[in-house]
Protein backbone atom coordinates (compact mmCIF):
# COMPACT_ATOMS: atom_id res chain seq x y z
CA UNK A 1 0.00 0.00 0.00
CA UNK A 2 1.37 3.40 -0.94
CA UNK A 3 1.27 5.95 1.87
CA UNK A 4 -0.26 9.36 1.26
CA UNK A 5 1.62 12.43 2.42
CA UNK A 6 1.00 13.30 6.09
CA UNK A 7 -1.15 16.38 6.57
CA UNK A 8 1.81 18.59 7.59
CA UNK A 9 3.85 17.55 4.57
CA UNK A 10 0.87 18.07 2.29
CA UNK A 11 0.22 21.55 3.68
CA UNK A 12 3.91 22.50 3.36
CA UNK A 13 4.01 21.11 -0.17
CA UNK A 14 0.96 23.14 -1.19
CA UNK A 15 2.33 26.29 0.42
CA UNK A 16 5.63 25.93 -1.41
CA UNK A 17 4.39 24.75 -4.80
CA UNK A 18 0.68 25.54 -4.99
CA UNK A 19 -1.88 23.11 -6.41
CA UNK A 20 -1.00 21.22 -9.56
CA UNK A 21 -3.17 20.42 -12.53
CA UNK A 22 -1.40 17.15 -13.31
CA UNK A 23 1.43 15.02 -11.95
CA UNK A 24 4.86 16.58 -12.43
CA UNK A 25 6.02 13.75 -14.70
CA UNK A 26 3.90 15.05 -17.57
CA UNK A 27 0.30 14.83 -18.69
CA UNK A 28 -0.35 11.91 -16.35
CA UNK A 29 -3.75 10.36 -16.93
CA UNK A 30 -5.23 13.28 -18.90
CA UNK A 31 -6.85 11.94 -22.05
CA UNK A 32 -6.98 8.34 -20.80
CA UNK A 33 -10.15 6.38 -20.13
CA UNK A 34 -11.41 6.27 -16.56
CA UNK A 35 -12.55 2.67 -16.61
CA UNK A 36 -12.22 1.72 -12.95
CA UNK A 37 -14.93 0.62 -10.55
CA UNK A 38 -14.71 0.60 -6.74
CA UNK A 39 -16.92 -0.79 -3.98
CA UNK A 40 -19.45 1.52 -2.39
CA UNK A 41 -20.09 1.52 1.35
CA UNK A 42 -22.90 -0.97 0.78
CA UNK A 43 -20.73 -3.33 -1.30
CA UNK A 44 -21.92 -2.46 -4.83
CA UNK A 45 -19.43 -1.65 -7.59
CA UNK A 46 -19.47 1.87 -9.03
CA UNK A 47 -17.24 4.00 -11.22
CA UNK A 48 -17.20 6.58 -14.01
CA UNK A 49 -18.23 4.07 -16.67
CA UNK A 50 -21.51 3.57 -14.81
CA UNK A 51 -22.49 7.11 -15.87
CA UNK A 52 -22.22 7.10 -19.69
CA UNK A 53 -22.85 10.46 -21.30
CA UNK A 54 -22.31 12.30 -17.99
CA UNK A 55 -19.41 14.27 -16.59
CA UNK A 56 -18.01 12.59 -13.46
CA UNK A 57 -16.16 14.46 -10.71
CA UNK A 58 -14.13 12.17 -8.42
CA UNK A 59 -12.87 13.54 -5.12
CA UNK A 60 -10.01 11.42 -3.74
CA UNK A 61 -9.91 11.90 0.05
CA UNK A 62 -9.23 10.29 3.45
CA UNK A 63 -10.80 10.67 6.89
CA UNK A 64 -7.55 11.95 8.44
CA UNK A 65 -7.07 14.65 5.79
CA UNK A 66 -8.12 18.11 7.02
CA UNK A 67 -7.94 19.75 3.57
CA UNK A 68 -10.14 16.92 2.25
CA UNK A 69 -12.90 18.01 4.62
CA UNK A 70 -12.57 21.58 3.34
CA UNK A 71 -12.73 20.28 -0.26
CA UNK A 72 -15.92 18.36 0.56
CA UNK A 73 -17.53 21.58 1.83
CA UNK A 74 -16.46 23.40 -1.36
CA UNK A 75 -17.94 20.58 -3.48
CA UNK A 76 -21.36 20.60 -1.78
CA UNK A 77 -22.77 23.73 -3.51
CA UNK A 78 -21.18 22.71 -6.83
CA UNK A 79 -22.91 19.33 -6.49
CA UNK A 80 -26.25 21.00 -5.67
CA UNK A 81 -25.91 23.30 -8.71
CA UNK A 82 -25.27 20.35 -11.05
CA UNK A 83 -27.56 17.71 -9.51
CA UNK A 84 -29.77 16.22 -12.22
CA UNK A 85 -27.89 18.09 -14.97
CA UNK A 86 -25.65 15.33 -16.35
CA UNK A 87 -22.90 15.57 -13.73
CA UNK A 88 -22.17 12.79 -11.23
CA UNK A 89 -19.95 13.17 -8.16
CA UNK A 90 -18.06 10.38 -6.37
CA UNK A 91 -16.13 10.57 -3.10
CA UNK A 92 -13.26 8.07 -3.44
CA UNK A 93 -11.72 7.25 -0.08
CA UNK A 94 -8.07 6.22 -0.34
CA UNK A 95 -6.19 3.78 1.88
CA UNK A 96 -8.75 3.15 4.62
CA UNK A 97 -10.95 0.21 5.58
CA UNK A 98 -14.71 0.21 5.19
CA UNK A 99 -15.43 0.44 8.94
CA UNK A 100 -13.29 3.57 9.35
CA UNK A 101 -14.99 5.24 6.40
CA UNK A 102 -18.51 4.22 7.49
CA UNK A 103 -17.93 5.62 10.97
CA UNK A 104 -16.62 8.90 9.56
CA UNK A 105 -19.45 9.26 7.03
CA UNK A 106 -22.07 8.73 9.75
CA UNK A 107 -20.99 12.02 11.31
CA UNK A 108 -20.16 13.83 8.05
CA UNK A 109 -22.25 12.36 5.23
CA UNK A 110 -21.58 13.04 1.57
CA UNK A 111 -24.58 13.95 -0.61
CA UNK A 112 -23.22 11.64 -3.34
CA UNK A 113 -21.84 8.07 -3.41
CA UNK A 114 -18.72 7.13 -1.45
CA UNK A 115 -16.45 4.52 -3.04
CA UNK A 116 -13.48 2.77 -1.46
CA UNK A 117 -9.90 2.36 -2.68
CA UNK A 118 -8.56 0.65 0.48
CA UNK A 119 -5.25 -0.51 -0.99
CA UNK A 120 -4.63 2.69 -3.00
CA UNK A 121 -4.50 0.81 -6.32
CA UNK A 122 -6.80 3.05 -8.35
CA UNK A 123 -5.43 6.29 -6.89
CA UNK A 124 -1.85 5.17 -7.55
CA UNK A 125 -2.66 4.11 -11.12
CA UNK A 126 -4.15 7.56 -11.74
CA UNK A 127 -1.10 9.36 -10.34
CA UNK A 128 -2.82 10.65 -7.21
CA UNK A 129 0.11 11.68 -5.01
CA UNK A 130 -1.62 13.93 -2.47
CA UNK A 131 -5.04 14.41 -0.96
CA UNK A 132 -7.39 15.91 -1.83
CA UNK A 133 -7.16 15.34 -5.57
CA UNK A 134 -10.05 15.94 -7.96
CA UNK A 135 -10.32 14.12 -11.27
CA UNK A 136 -12.88 15.20 -13.87
CA UNK A 137 -14.04 12.71 -16.50
CA UNK A 138 -15.81 13.92 -19.65
CA UNK A 139 -18.99 12.52 -21.20
CA UNK A 140 -16.93 10.08 -23.30
CA UNK A 141 -15.21 8.63 -20.21
CA UNK A 142 -11.84 10.36 -20.67
CA UNK A 143 -9.99 12.20 -17.92
CA UNK A 144 -9.87 15.92 -18.70
CA UNK A 145 -8.65 17.41 -15.42
CA UNK A 146 -6.49 16.37 -12.47
CA UNK A 147 -6.23 18.89 -9.64
CA UNK A 148 -4.10 18.11 -6.58
CA UNK A 149 -4.75 20.22 -3.49
CA UNK A 150 -7.76 22.36 -2.76
CA UNK A 151 -9.80 23.50 -5.74
CA UNK A 152 -12.19 26.44 -5.39
CA UNK A 153 -15.75 26.32 -6.68
CA UNK A 154 -14.99 28.38 -9.80
CA UNK A 155 -12.13 26.06 -10.79
CA UNK A 156 -14.37 23.02 -10.37
CA UNK A 157 -17.23 24.61 -12.34
CA UNK A 158 -14.84 25.53 -15.20
CA UNK A 159 -13.49 21.97 -15.29
CA UNK A 160 -17.05 20.58 -15.44
CA UNK A 161 -17.98 22.99 -18.23
CA UNK A 162 -14.85 22.07 -20.19
CA UNK A 163 -15.70 18.37 -19.84
CA UNK A 164 -19.32 18.81 -20.96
Amino acid sequence: MTKMLPLGALALSLLLTGPASAPAAGKGPIGTKADFRLKTLDGKMLGPKDFPGQVVVIDFWATWCGPCQIQAKILEPVYRDHKGRGVQFLAANVGEDVDTVKKFVQGKPFPYPVVLDPDDKVASNLGVLALPTLIVVDKKGKITKVHSGLADGDTIRKAIKAAS
